[in-house]
């Protein structure tokens, strides 16, 4: 089970590092994939061809930011969004049922 709220936080704190790291653009196109994949999570009959696209943005981003920073900054991130790394899992799992 997902906690909504430690969601949202995690997100808040990679769309800062991805801000910080990248820039706000950047920062904003994450926050709307993962919007995205909020959306299709909840009603799972939306999945949709471009479900997978909005996965790897998301995955894209992680990896981008993991060539920026610190290697011990990114793991310091990695420690920091476990619930989101949990969710991109289920997600995966979810598109592969469709």
């Amino acid at each position: 089970m997902i906690n909504l709220e430690v969601l949202r936080l995690e997100l808040n704190y990679l769309q800062q590092v991805v801000n910080r790291t990248l820039e706000n653009m950047d920062a904003w196109k994450l926050g709307k994939a993962i919007t995205v994949l909020v959306t299709y999570f909840l009603n799972p009959t939306t999945y949709d061809s471009l479900s997978l696209s909005h996965l790897q943005a998301v995955e894209q981003y992680l990896n981008q930011i993991q060539q920026e920073v610190e290697p011990c900054e990114y793991k310091l991130l990695l420690n920091n969004i476990p619930t989101i790394r949990n969710f991109l899992e289920k997600i995966k799992f979810e598109i592969s049922k469709c």
